[in-house]
């Protein structure tokens, strides 16, 4: 017999699939391009809704940024759950933190164009 806890992860799992297309379609080359112009800058709307969304995706699997001191370098690790220290290091390093903001966000954009 179904509960109504089953309707509710069922109703939850439609509206994660349903955003989650959307997101796609809204991660276009226009939005790539406004970011990568000015990573710590203003962003028009569609560009803010995209970047809000990536940031909530699930902690496991996110590409995030380290500074091994306090002006860098920047370094980018992926969190990996039941790693030492739940990060799996890259060969990834920058010296510029917007840099390294490009590549996280070029890397977010990937991996849910991939999905």
């Amino acid at each position: 017999m179904r509960t109504s806890a089953d309707r509710s992860a069922e109703l939850l799992e439609v509206f994660r699939l349903r955003s989650e297309e959307r997101l796609r379609k809204e991660c276009t080359d226009e939005v790539a391009a406004a970011h990568d112009g000015a990573p710590l800058g203003l962003q028009n709307d569609r560009t803010q809704r995209v970047l809000r969304a990536l940031r909530s995706l699930p902690v496991s699997g996110k590409h995030i940024i380290f500074s091994e001191g306090p002006d860098g370098p920047w370094h980018v690790a992926q969190i990996v759950l039941g790693m030492p220290g739940n990060l799996l290091l890259t060969q990834q390093s920058f010296e510029d933190y917007e840099d390294a903001m490009r590549y996280i966000f070029t890397a977010r954009r990937a991996q849910l164009l991939q999905n």
